[in-house]
């Protein structure tokens, strides 16, 4: 969840209004001509961060591709620090020396698609930041729930695109265009 998106609702919830914007499930807003573009080095922290994340609910899950459940036991324990670094409770790396095989190929997979989903999301903020008439609006209706939602959605002539949230996909960015020009904090007439 993006809490400085959801700080600024009641800022900008007016905007929406006034431009028959409306998103189920919204829990946040930007405005992009407000935003700065985010850099490589904090593309490559997050990526890695959530890569390490994903890699530690592999240990949960035993091991599996998509897991439907996961474990949190003495044993799991056990996985994640054998295979992973820790600074207190913040995985810090993986000990690729000692994982090897399905395993190491996993670790690898979850690595890579986390790196692809993070440069995706930023890539899409990046695009659009400064620009005086995009809403970045944050909402519960990314992964599966996207189908529920997005005939209703797609069709209007406000939407732009929307890209899933790279840390929690049941979340998504959608980015919308306005027909007033927005300009500090306020809409100019």
């Amino acid at each position: 969840m993006d809490l400085g998106a959801f700080c600024q609702i009641d800022n900008y919830i007016k905007i929406l209004d006034d431009n028959g914007i409306v998103i189920p499930r919204m829990r946040g807003i930007r405005l992009m001509s407000e935003e700065k573009p985010i850099t490589d080095e904090e593309i490559d922290r997050e990526a890695k961060t959530i890569g390490l994340l994903n890699c530690e609910e592999a240990c949960e899950s035993y091991f599996v591709y998509h897991p439907v459940s996961y474990e949190i036991s003495n044993r799991t324990r056990y996985l994640r620090y054998k295979y992973i670094t820790y600074d207190g409770n913040h995985p810090m790396q993986i000990k690729w020396d000692k994982i090897h095989g399905k395993k190491r190929k996993l670790f690898k997979y979850l690595v890579k698609n986390a790196r692809n989903r993070v440069q995706m999301n930023f890539r899409v903020f990046n695009k659009y930041c400064g620009c005086k008439n995009i809403l970045y609006i944050h909402a519960r209706i990314g992964g599966n729930n996207w189908k529920s939602y997005r005939d209703g959605i797609n069709d209007q002539p406000w939407f732009i695109e929307k890209v899933d949230d790279p840390f929690d996909s049941t979340y998504c960015d959608i980015y919308v265009r306005t027909g007033i020009a927005l300009k500090d904090n306020k809409t100019e007439e």
